[in-house]
């Protein structure tokens, strides 16, 4: 049976991989397909047939080997991912996905597809950034010859995320950024990419994150992280912080708010800024990549609130100039909130995945 392994990276090291056009099906499309039909009770699910039942019996015997060989579960605890897995299983996509990808191989597979699972968004994000927890609990590197980093040299959402922290942390250089807010921040997955350690960060964010001592082990830099468990649209409450911002950024936000908050996200950023500092935010667009997230692997979003991703680039860049319009009218002539710069992250085959905007803030 083909799989990812098949797929070699080119001799010479880079940073992000790309996908020849030739495996999109394999990689993704067929998977999205499988559960899309699955869902839809067009095809059955996995053990209603002889053939299904056998692989996802072969599937999930690999996976209970793994759980109890490699990691430091207690039975309950293994019990419990069983039944889960059993369960998610049945989706004949995922069942592919699992084959195609050799899950039970890798630590950092079965920990993403928990995190995932679980809702986790923060410490989930962490591994498209090749960092994760292995079964026995420890948060590392993810090994070059481990099957995830093989699947994050192609995988578009994997690229776009590193493309996005990347790009932050070069605009924090760049411009000699001293003081910067990041909405929605989660685990700052900048910091793999070298966030100075003077940087005066503060984070909003209202989910569960990791221990700053364990996303900032350099006691120097941590002093200057200051983490503020509320949502994003508290920001203004915080008189100490108003006006004073270099930075804020918001990845990753935008296609869980209406356009009302939406709106509100972007004028708490101007709120923030100084005369003349910078707010940069991301549109999610549509991919094959994109949708084997949400159709096979259970990505954690309302489906009475679906993730707002457009279908182009055109699309995004108007949605946005429209919040912006909207933005500068609640401002009304007395400042407002200036498109400087639109970036759009490819991968190839898959296509544009997102659009990076930023904004600057005139008094």
């Amino acid at each position: 049976m083909r799989s990812a392994r098949d797929i070699v990276r080119e001799p010479i090291k880079r940073g992000y991989g790309h996908l020849p056009a030739d495996k999109l099906d394999e990689w993704a499309s067929e998977q999205s397909e499988l559960s899309e039909m699955w869902r839809s009770h067009i095809i059955p699910g996995s053990s209603e047939t002889s053939e299904g039942q056998s692989r996802k019996q072969e599937m999930l015997e690999r996976l209970r080997a793994a759980l109890e060989g490699r990691s430091n579960f207690d039975r309950d605890e293994i019990e419990t991912r069983m039944l889960e897995l059993e369960a998610h299983l049945e989706d004949p996509g995922l069942l592919k996905n699992f084959e195609y990808f050799d899950v039970p191989s890798s630590d950092f597979m079965l920990g993403f597809y928990f995190a995932v699972w679980d809702r986790r968004i923060a410490e989930l994000m962490d591994y498209l950034h090749y960092y994760g927890e292995d079964l026995q609990g420890t948060i590392r590197r993810v090994p070059e010859d481990d099957i995830w980093y093989h699947m994050g040299q192609f995988e578009c959402m994997n690229v776009n995320e590193r493309v996005k922290a990347q790009s932050i942390v070069d605009f924090i250089w760049e411009n000699d950024i001293v003081r910067a807010t990041s909405f929605g921040g989660g685990n700052i997955p900048e910091r793999f990419y070298g966030l100075p350690d003077d940087l005066q960060l503060t984070v909003f964010d209202d989910g569960p994150v990791a221990q700053l001592s364990a996303l900032f082990p350099n006691a120097e830099q941590r002093r200057n992280v200051n983490y503020i468990h509320e949502s994003l649209a508290k920001a203004p409450e915080h008189p100490e912080l108003l006006g004073t911002q270099d930075l804020v950024w918001m990845h990753g936000v935008s296609m869980y708010l209406s356009f009302e908050q939406f709106v509100g996200a972007i004028l708490c950023g101007f709120y923030l800024l100084e005369a003349g500092g910078y707010m940069k935010f991301d549109c999610l667009l549509k991919t094959e990549s994109m949708r084997r997230v949400i159709k096979t692997q259970n990505w954690p979003y309302d489906p009475n609130n679906p993730m707002k991703i457009f279908d182009g680039v055109d699309a995004a860049i108007y949605y946005v100039r429209k919040t912006l319009c909207a933005v500068n009218d609640k401002l009304a002539g007395k400042a407002y909130m200036d498109l400087m710069n639109t970036e759009v992250t490819l991968v190839e085959p898959w296509g544009a995945q997102s659009v990076r905007f930023t904004v600057q803030k005139h008094c």
